[in-house]
């Protein structure tokens, strides 16, 4: 029997999910700047782990993230940031996750989900999800524009 996850946004879930994050591939996949220039304190892994906390934890703003993690010693575990004073700024994160994109994101998830899809047997009835995240919104809808503002005008 399978053993359940622990509840959202605590230190029992992080360090369950932990050992599947695969440090080793984001690091490849974002390559450390090697120019020059300032060096980077941080590797791909480690900002990829605090993109998560932002999802796991009950924070989920950068801002609020990285203003109690000094006090989460759980948090900084799991991101495996090891100086509680030390930490990056949220404009570093969002520039991650831009560098990283959702091209890159798939990228991690397909890698995560490859072994679960390979240990379904070929006959197992599955079902599949679309991801609707490169859909573009319809918000044309909402746009002020010049013509419709001064078709309602005249229609008064």
């Amino acid at each position: 029997m399978r053993s359940a996850l622990a509840t959202t946004g605590t230190s029992a879930l992080l360090e369950q999910l932990s050992a599947f994050i695969p440090d080793d591939f984001i690091n490849e996949l974002v390559p450390r700047h090697g120019g020059p220039g300032r060096r980077r304190h941080w590797s791909p892994a480690q900002l990829y782990r605090l993109l998560l906390l932002s999802l796991l934890t009950p924070a989920h703003s950068f801002n609020l993230m990285l203003r109690l993690l000094p006090e989460q010693r759980a948090w900084r575990k799991f991101a495996r940031v090891p100086n509680r004073c030390r930490l990056p700024a949220a404009s570093q994160l969002h520039d991650f996750r831009q560098l990283l994109g959702v091209c890159g994101l798939r990228r991690i998830n397909d890698f995560l989900v490859q072994p679960l899809l390979e240990s379904v047997p070929p006959n197992r009835k599955t079902v599949g999800l679309i991801d609707a995240t490169d859909l573009p919104a319809a918000t044309s809808d909402y746009k002020k524009n010049r013509t419709g503002a001064f078709r309602l005008a005249a229609q008064r």
